[in-house]
């Protein structure tokens, strides 16, 4: 069986990701006090007093939260190293990208932070206000037409009947309201941004411009681009710009993976929510399998025990 590992990017984030193994792991611990450093050093703030503090308001200033979810997800992945688990093919969803790099090699941990913030900082200086909502259990196709009417993109397919939109503010917050009168199921991502649209066009060139100067590895075997579906090895200088600003068909990357055969697909991020796609996107006759380990419910360490157990199956088998 293939082991895959999966990374979220923006939405999937929350104060407090990871805390039980920042709290009791000390290669989890280790590899976030770096990031740490790296983050004190780019912008004056604390990475550790913005999850773990204990604060209560909406965790979306996109400064933060960009590394917050790459340091995180680079730290689970150095937890797994660590007990003895390695990946056959790694894969990120948008920002997820960022760490997937940093796990395949095409870049440091301290280049990825350091580009995260890079990137972050052309959205707050360029973009408009916008953001991003998740449609639940319904044809895209049906809606269509009202989503075009409201001015508002597609985003991402992510399984049958469920899509994610972006837009301007207004044009969100009216189409919610439509939403509500017709009954259907929504989330609205904790973004402030209209990522994954042609609304983000206008202020990459920043950031493609840093991007240009950077000298990135070429990506080894086994890195699956969420942006095209397919095993790539090489990188071009908008890539890192095209994961977050263009449209993604995240079936398209289960597809390409379930040709590899049965596949163990770990979430490393830290809502499940790349395990989630996975698992609705898996035909009834597939024999692969999802396991997600952060939860807003931080059962990681029990989580990490249910997995090395399963990974001993896997070896047997």
């Amino acid at each position: 069986m293939k082991i895959v590992f999966l990374f979220s990017g923006q939405g999937s984030h929350y104060r407090g990701m990871g805390q039980s193994l920042f709290e009791h792991n000390t290669v989890f611990r280790n590899s976030l006090m770096q990031s740490e450093c790296i983050v004190q050093k780019l912008l004056s703030r604390s990475l550790i007093d913005e999850l773990y503090s204990g604060r209560q308001e909406v965790f979306d200033d996109l400064l933060m939260t960009h590394p917050a979810i790459v340091a995180v997800e680079i730290a689970m992945f150095q937890v797994l190293q660590d007990i003895g688990i390695q990946a056959d093919y790694v894969s990120g969803n948008s920002l997820g990208e960022f760490a997937a790099g940093a796990v395949n090699g095409v870049w440091s941990v301290e280049t990825a932070l350091e580009s995260a913030i890079e990137q972050a900082k052309s959205f707050t200086r360029e973009a408009i206000p916008g953001g991003m909502i998740a449609i639940l259990h319904h044809d895209r196709k049906k809606l269509e037409s009202l989503y075009d009417e409201f001015g508002l993109f597609l985003a991402a397919d992510n399984f049958e009947g469920h899509f994610t939109l972006s837009g301007p503010l207004q044009e969100l917050s009216s189409f919610q309201t439509e939403l509500k009168k017709r009954a259907i199921d929504f989330i609205r991502l904790p973004v402030q941004y209209p990522f994954h649209s042609p609304l983000t066009k206008g202020c990459g060139m920043e950031f493609i411009y840093y991007m240009e100067n950077l000298q990135l590895s070429r990506p080894r075997p086994g890195f699956v681009s969420g942006l095209m579906g397919e095993e790539i090895s090489s990188l071009s200088a908008t890539y890192f710009w095209e994961v977050v600003s263009n449209y993604t068909n995240f079936p398209e990357v289960v597809k390409l993976l379930e040709k590899k055969g049965p596949c163990l697909y770990i979430d490393l991020g830290p809502s499940g929510t790349s395990a989630t796609f996975v698992k609705y996107n898996l035909s009834k006759t597939s024999a692969s399998h999802t396991f997600q380990i952060m939860t807003p419910f931080r059962m990681e360490l029990q989580k990490l025990k249910d997995l090395e157990l399963l990974m001993e199956k896997v070896s047997r088998s």
